[in-house]
C-alpha cells in the first residue's frame, strides 16, 4: 500500500512538469488548408464544398498496427484490377498513412511502409511491452511524465521521409485543381486547443511543394509539413508526444472520429442529385468491437472468458485509465462506422464496407507462413509469438505481415463485409 501511495504522490508531482512546444515563425509556416468537420470557422471550408461532385470516395480509418490490414487489403483490390480511381480519398490515423498510396493508385508503398523489421522502424520507445503488461508501472509512469509520452514517432517520420518520394507528391499534386473541382486527398487531425477535428488538403499542399524549386528550402520544408499533417493524425497521447503545426497542437482524428463519419454520409443523403451514381467504400482498420481481456492471474481461470472463477489481477490507476482510453475510442469508432455506413446506404451509389473479421485471425483456415519466418501460423499465433520473442509496446512485426497477406487476399477477391461485387 505505502508504495502504491507514493507511486501517486509521484505521478502528481512529475505532472506539474511542462513541455515546451516549437516555435514556428510566420515566414515558415505551413499554412495547412483545412477543412471542417464540425461546424466551420472563419478561416475553414465546409467539407461539403469538395464532395458535393461525381466520383467515388475511400475512407480509411484509424487502427494503429491492424492499418496492416487496409495496406493489404487495398494492395490485393488494386492488383485484381478492379480499384477505382477515386475523387476523394481521406483518411484517419492509421489510415492517413494508407491515403496517399490509395490516392495516387501506388498500394505497394503502404506495403512496405507496415512491412517492419522491428519495432523501432517506427516508433522510438521509452518503455518495454513489459511495462505496460497488466498494467502500467511505476517507472514506466515516470518515464512517460518525463518525456510527456511512452514514445515518439521518429523513426516514423524517417520512414515517411523515404516513401514520400518527389515522384509521388507530384502525382498528388497532378490530380489538384484550384478551383475545387479537382480531387482531394484530405487527412484528419484533431485541433488540441479548439477541441475540434479537422482535415488537412494534402491535395493543395503538394500543389504549393512541386511549385517551389527543386532543392530549396521552400520545397523541403513543404514535404516537412506534408509528413507532420501525416504524424499528426496519427498521435494518441500518452501513446507518443503531440504534433505541433503553425503553433498549434494536434492529436489522432480518432479521437473525434474513425472515419469522416456521418458529414460525408449525410451530404450524400441530402444531395443525391449533385453526384452521378458514385460508390462510397469504407475500410475499417479494426473489427469494431471491443476486445475483451483475460484479467485473472492464472490463465487457466480465462476460459470462458466470462468466467468468474479465479482470483484478479491487482489493478491501478494507469492501468484502468489507459483500458478506459481504449474502450472511449472504440465506442467512438464503432459510433462513427455506424453512422457512415448507415448514411452511406441512403444514396443513390454503392457502398462498401470491410473491416477486419476477429474470428479470421485466429482461424486455421487463414493461416500463412511468413518470408524470413518458420512455421505456418494464425495471425493471433504470429502475433503471440511477436509478444514471447520480441515484447514489443504496440507494433508486432509477423503479426502485421500475417494482416497484410489477410488483407491481400480479402481484397482481391473483393470480399466487403456488405456491399461486395
Amino acid at each position: 500500500m505505502k508504495s502504491i501511495i507514493a507511486t501517486l504522490m509521484l505521478a502528481v508531482l512529475l505532472g506539474a512538469c511542462s513541455h515546451t512546444p516549437p516555435l514556428t515563425r510566420a515566414g515558415e509556416q505551413c499554412k495547412l488548408v483545412r477543412y471542417a468537420l464540425e461546424q466551420p470557422l472563419p478561416d475553414e471550408k465546409p467539407l461539403s464544398s469538395i464532395i458535393q461532385r461525381q466520383g467515388d470516395l475511400l475512407l480509411l480509418s484509424g487502427g494503429s498496427q491492424n492499418g496492416a490490414f487496409g495496406a493489404g487489403f487495398l494492395d490485393g483490390w488494386k492488383n485484381s484490377g478492379t480499384m477505382p480511381e477515386f475523387q476523394l480519398v481521406t483518411g484517419i490515423s492509421t489510415g492517413a498513412l494508407q491515403a496517399t498510396g490509395a490516392f495516387i493508385g501506388d498500394t505497394g508503398m503502404n506495403v512496405e511502409g507496415y512491412t517492419i523489421q522491428s519495432e523501432g522502424d517506427l516508433l522510438e520507445t521509452y518503455i518495454q511491452g513489459k511495462d505496460v503488461a497488466g498494467g502500467i508501472s511505476a517507472k514506466a509512469a515516470v518515464k512517460a511524465l518525463r518525456k510527456g509520452a511512452f514514445a515518439d514517432l521518429i523513426p516514423l517520420r524517417a520512414e515517411l521521409d523515404t516513401l514520400i518520394t518527389p515522384e509521388r507528391l507530384e502525382r498528388v499534386a497532378a490530380r489538384y485543381n484550384p478551383d475545387g473541382t479537382g480531387a482531394h486527398l484530405l487527412v484528419g487531425a484533431t485541433d488540441v486547443d479548439l477541441g475540434r477535428a479537422v482535415a488537412f488538403d494534402m491535395t493543395e499542399l503538394a500543389s504549393r511543394y512541386t511549385k517551389a524549386a527543386v532543392g530549396s528550402e521552400t520545397r523541403e520544408r513543404l514535404k516537412d509539413c506534408y509528413i507532420e499533417a501525416l504524424v499528426a493524425s496519427s498521435i494518441v497521447p500518452p501513446g507518443a508526444r503531440p504534433v505541433f503545426i503553425d503553433n498549434r497542437m494536434y492529436i489522432d482524428g480518432g479521437v473525434r472520429y474513425a472515419v469522416f463519419d456521418d458529414r460525408i454520409g449525410d451530404i450524400l443523403r441530402r444531395a443525391p442529385e449533385a453526384l452521378t451514381s458514385p460508390s462510397l467504400y469504407i475500410i475499417l482498420n479494426s473489427d469494431g468491437a471491443p476486445k475483451a481481456e483475460c484479467a485473472k492471474v492464472s490463465d487457466a481461470d480465462c476460459a470462458p472468458i466470462t468466467s468468474t472463477i479465479g482470483q484478479r489481477k491487482d489493478w491501478n490507476l494507469g492501468s484502468l485509465a489507459f483500458r478506459t482510453l481504449d474502450l472511449l475510442i472504440d465506442q467512438t469508432q464503432r459510433l462513427s462506422i455506424a453512422r457512415a455506413a448507415d448514411r452511406a446506404r441512403d444514396f443513390s451509389g454503392k457502398a462498401y464496407f470491410a473491416r477486419i473479421r476477429r474470428s479470421d485471425l485466429a482461424s486455421p483456415d487463414t493461416a500463412v507462413t511468413l518470408d524470413g519466418f518458420s512455421g505456418e501460423n494464425t495471425c493471433e499465433q504470429w502475433r503471440a509469438i511477436d509478444d514471447a520473442e520480441d515484447n514489443p509496446v504496440e507494433f508486432h512485426k509477423r503479426y502485421m505481415r500475417c494482416l497484410i497477406k489477410y488483407g491481400q487476399e480479402r481484397g482481391k477477391t473483393a470480399d466487403w463485409d456488405f456491399g461486395g461485387r
